[in-house]
């Protein structure tokens, strides 16, 4: 049987891909003019995300996955959802507590900036997945529309043959709505952004006791991340998992807020 992509699907991927550069854009101009932060925090969160997570934390895993630990580690879903969770939450929020202390020391007297930051953090990581991710499986359903299929897997090295297969068989199984599910993913992600963008920016101005909201920003950015892994595995339904996260991102947000404003940071 010959494997297509369906038109539907295509439009759906063509949306995600649009929505991955709206989020950012759309998200950038609300936030900055609703809080007054700067376009530089706003960057400084972009580049925080490319350099700790898709640099420094990809790379570790590259190391630590392919090793006897990692073989472990990927064959037993508590310990995957825990251990991404953990790398997470361990990269991203020590690169914002890195870039409040130094690249934007100056920029902490306007509180603003942890908003902006955190649309800059949720906003670029929106575009890789989306924008990016999504240009890479338009392009295999073009492969697989046009009848190239078979002629690029036979010239591809035997060891990246199975990943492509594998790429193009969920990619022909997979319905078009599923693509707009994407989208609704990555809004419950930004707001889990924002949020803890405000918790570590709390921890580094207010310094002194006030820094145990780093380490709790971690956690709780590992318990997201951990449980939608172990949620979607052990319960199998994807919608049931989004709507979990989507919650859980909410929650995270209003103890945010209301830590906000008991530490009486400006809004």
């Amino acid at each position: 049987m010959k494997m297509h992509v369906s038109t539907a699907a295509l439009v759906m991927i063509c949306t995600a891909m649009a929505a991955g550069v709206l989020i950012p854009v759309l998200l950038f101009l609300f936030v900055r003019k609703k809080s007054g932060g700067s376009a530089k925090a706003f960057f400084v969160g972009c580049g925080v995300m490319f350099l700790f997570v898709m640099t420094l934390e990809s790379a570790l895993h590259g190391v630590i996955l392919t090793s006897p630990a990692g073989a472990v580690i990927r064959g037993n879903v508590w310990l995957y959802g825990l251990y991404g969770g953990f790398m997470a939450g361990l990269f991203e929020e020590s690169g914002r507590f890195l870039a409040f202390r130094t690249v934007l020391k100056k920029e902490r007297d306007n509180d603003g900036n942890a908003w902006t930051y955190g649309a800059g953090h949720g906003g670029f990581e929106a575009f890789s997945i989306l924008s990016l991710n999504m240009l890479n499986t338009l392009i295999y359903a073009v492969i697989v529309n046009a009848g190239r299929y078979e002629q690029i897997l036979a010239i591809l090295p035997e060891d990246q043959k199975a990943v492509f297969a594998e790429s193009i068989q969920t990619l022909t199984a997979t319905p078009a709505p599923m693509y707009l599910l994407s989208i609704l993913e990555r809004c419950s992600a930004v707001i889990l952004q924002m949020a803890l963008s405000l918790l570590v920016w709390i921890a580094v101005k207010k310094g002194g006791k006030k820094l145990f909201y780093y380490p709790l920003a971690i956690l709780l950015h590992m318990l997201t991340d951990s449980v939608m892994v172990i949620f979607n595995e052990l319960v199998g339904n994807v919608f049931l998992t989004e709507a979990l996260v989507f919650v859980d991102a909410v929650l995270v947000m209003v103890f945010a807020l209301r830590r906000w404003k008991e530490e009486k940071i400006s809004t």
